[in-house]
């Protein structure tokens, strides 16, 4: 079946499997809910269905509607996808999150035009983590990057509001302390989240820099595995110069079938390299 479209339990009618291009691929407007459970509602059973890929299901649907729908939802910036060889649609953390050390929103809906239609050897899952917290499993995707903030101490002198330290707001991993004399971090513990800095008011804590860690091979299933570290790239120009290589290796490499783990497996992770 094409992409996003699978087959139902019931004959003859199918699940859609739906998107949005904008205003991000994970992001829906009150506008296309609206068009979502009025397909529902008419064409389907009623009922909807939220992906852990953060794609919306509606099940039950007659076949041979699906053309009339595909335009409703073209005509909302909606659009069926994906399923079987094709890209998964590339999710990331909700931009509004406190513990962002770097927004991926915008890079995830970068990805999902260039890779939306990218018919691949075996099912692929690209997710980004704005932090190391990882919510969107970006340890467990084939592709997977997380957002990394290294912090510096600034000579502006810390104020002891404790706001770094102390609950709910305080460092997650107790990488901070405050003192007489001061603030200190403990390197070996920061896990480079950055949410310090948005909280330090008299900024005595700040970003030195902005990086992305990339890891391959993860993958959920019967048989879940975490995935390798690869590389750290320091810009976004160069993740998405790095995604495109991997991706590039893995169908030189790749039997039908198999995963980037799989590759992996058979081949070492400096193939992926080149």
């Amino acid at each position: 079946m094409a992409g996003g479209i699978l087959p139902g339990r019931i004959q003859n009618r199918v699940t859609l499997r739906v998107r949005s291009v904008e205003p991000y691929s994970s992001e829906l407007t009150g506008e296309q809910l609206g068009v979502i459970a009025d397909i529902a509602e008419k064409y389907g059973s009623g009922i909807v269905h939220v992906t852990p890929r953060q794609t919306v299901e509606i099940p039950d649907i007659e076949g041979s509607y699906v053309g009339d729908i595909d335009k409703l939802l073209s005509g909302s910036g909606l659009y069926t996808g994906s399923s079987d060889r094709y890209v998964r649609n590339v999710i990331a953390c909700s931009r509004w999150c406190l513990y962002n050390a770097f927004p991926v929103t915008d890079l995830a809906l970068t990805l999902n035009r260039s890779y939306r239609d990218r018919v691949l050897p075996g099912k692929t899952n690209i997710s980004l983590s704005g932090c190391d917290f990882s919510c969107v499993r970006s340890r467990t995707s084939d592709i997977g990057v997380i957002a990394r903030a290294d912090i510096e101490l600034t000579d502006k002198k810390c104020k002891k509001c404790s706001l770094c330290v102390k609950e709910p707001l305080g460092c997650q991993v107790d990488a901070i302390t405050v003192s007489d004399d001061g603030v200190a971090v403990d390197t070996k513990r920061c896990i480079r989240c950055g949410f310090c800095t948005n909280i330090c008011k008299p900024e005595t804590i700040r970003v030195r820099l902005r990086s992305f860690d990339i890891f391959l091979g993860g993958c959920g299933g019967i048989k879940p595995q975490e995935a390798a570290f690869y590389k750290n790239v320091s810009a976004e120009d160069k993740l998405f110069d790095e995604i495109e290589h991997v991706i590039k290796r893995y169908e030189e490499l790749a039997d039908e079938g198999e995963r980037i783990r799989d590759v992996i497996g058979k081949a070492g992770l400096e193939a992926m390299e080149d």
